[in-house]
């Protein structure tokens, strides 16, 4: 690969994305919650790498999807890239955690398979691509252009070559380096850059920066796409050149690494704000003791079904639909739908909760009625 970056300009960087990891493997978190934030993280990454191609679904309608309760009326070509999405991204985990398997191009080619799985033959999944292809921005313009179809295969071979070998360089860096590459040449003819962002979570993952599967990269990025493609183009230029400076993009990688885990970390915050208010309810006797997880879940999740909050709580349908009444009467959360179909979005008292964490998220709207109706068969 024959791109170019500076190592003392990309320090600070590093340091901060050290100094993450280092907290989240010391994080004094329960168990169960644990479990949840990390449920929650995989949902937004899935949707987050979609979102960023343009998918419509809402954070509500992806997580029915990947829990298989979505409805049929979703839009098909969504649903089916999500489902790809978390088939590529599956794949990818899998091979990070076994250390015995290169990273090499027939693995890349099944990364990307997996991301058109389902879809249209006509995008060639696993193919590389024998057209000019252009990388365009959120708003429509052109990025950058890419090499001829006829470089493809050498300059991917030469990707793959690199990446089976280890020359020292941090993952974190090599991750961007590889995600910059990868999308420079943009191999395939659709599904570039889903396949060059679950490349990049399989090199941070075995390289020890899963940061405990607590942190969603993509959902970061989801929520700057201008300044992801902005990076892109000031590392790439207008048009792919051999021995380009990839340190923009690098650095701007690893913020994204460190902005992504800073905002787990004042979710946490919180969290710990959470518990403290729903447990002096608890002192003086307006919540049922076994609430305390039932509303952390909502909190963690941005809603909750009743079906969730027996679940976690082990309630009975009787005692949830009274709690979940005394939750709502208390301001915790607010329900919607019919009775055969509620749900509930986080009520005042949760949303004012000091480093709520997540900006406006979908999920805190009113979802399809078509899909919550499935949500709850």
């Amino acid at each position: 690969m024959d791109a170019r970056f500076d190592p003392e300009a990309l320090r600070p960087g590093l340091d901060q994305v050290n100094l993450k990891c280092t907290i989240f493997e010391n994080l004094p978190l329960d168990p169960l919650h644990r479990e949840w934030i990390r449920q929650r993280a995989w949902v937004r990454t899935v949707h987050g790498t979609t979102r960023i191609e343009g998918n419509t679904l809402s954070d509500f309608e992806v997580e029915q999807l990947l829990d298989n309760r979505a409805s049929r009326a979703l839009p098909r070509k969504d649903a089916l890239e999500i489902l790809g999405s978390r088939s590529a991204l599956e794949l990818a985990d899998a091979i990070a955690r076994d250390g015995t398997v290169p990273v090499d191009q027939a693995v890349i080619r099944e990364i990307h398979r997996r991301v058109l799985d389902g879809q249209s033959p006509l995008l060639t999944p696993g193919e590389y691509r024998r057209g000019e292809n252009r990388v365009g921005g959120p708003d429509g313009e052109i990025v950058f252009t890419t090499p001829p179809s006829g470089d493809v295969p050498a300059l991917m071979r030469a990707l793959a070559d690199w990446l089976v070998a280890d020359d020292g360089t941090p993952a974190p860096i090599r991750a961007a380096l590889a995600h910059l590459e990868f999308v420079a040449i943009h191999p395939f003819n659709d599904g570039n850059g889903r396949t060059a962002r679950a490349l990049s979570r399989l090199m941070l993952v075995r390289g020890g920066y899963a940061l405990d599967g607590l942190v969603s990269l993509d959902a970061w990025l989801d929520l700057r796409r201008s300044d992801y493609f902005a990076a892109i183009r000031a590392s790439i230029g207008q048009s792919y050149e051999p021995g380009y400076d990839a340190t923009p993009f690098a650095a701007f990688f690893l913020r994204a690494i460190a902005g992504a885990a800073d905002h787990v970390l004042a979710r946490l915050r919180g969290l710990g704000q959470v518990q403290i208010r729903v447990r002096r309810d608890l002192a003086d006797g307006r919540l049922a003791p076994m609430m305390l997880d039932g509303l952390v879940y909502a909190w963690i999740n941005r809603s909750l079904r009743p079906a969730d909050y027996r679940r976690v709580t082990g309630r009975s349908a009787y005692a949830t639909s009274r709690d979940l009444a005394t939750a709502e009467k208390l301001g915790y959360v607010v329900g919607e739908g019919a009775s055969s179909a509620r749900w509930y979005r986080l009520g005042p008292k949760l949303l004012e909760t000091p480093a709520a964490g997540e900006p406006a998220d979908p999920r805190e709207s009113t979802p399809r009625p078509a899909a919550l109706g499935a949500a709850q068969g």
